[in-house]
């Protein structure tokens, strides 16, 4: 259930990363890569509690009653999916292209 509720933004952040750079629009999909990666690396953090807040309640049988770790889960939806999705379209662009620039480095003879 988890898995099918991540899958739906990555696969639209996919298709929205990939129209960009068809469009050769690349610092828009870089821009929004960074802002997602922050997200999920504030969501991992969270979930595994190195970022505790003092209002938070810590003190938990239950692994999901803290309310960091269900903060941390809640970033990793919102932030961790949809990276992974523009993190594939760049990559795929990538491999297509044939290297990092895309340019074909031609020999002089």
């Amino acid at each position: 259930m988890l898995l099918a509720l991540a899958s739906m933004p990555a696969i639209v952040f996919y298709r929205a990363a990939e129209w960009c750079l068809r469009r050769r629009l690349r610092v828009p999909a870089y821009l929004v890569l960074a802002v997602l990666a922050v997200g999920t690396a504030c969501g991992l953090l969270r979930l595994t509690g190195v970022i505790i807040f003092p209002s938070d309640h810590t003190w938990s049988v239950d692994f999901f009653n803290a309310s960091w770790r269900d903060e941390g889960v809640g970033f990793l939806m919102i932030f961790g999916a949809p990276f992974s999705g523009v993190l594939a379209a760049l990559l795929s662009r990538r491999k297509q292209d044939g290297g990092s620039s895309g340019a074909q480095i031609e020999e002089k003879t």
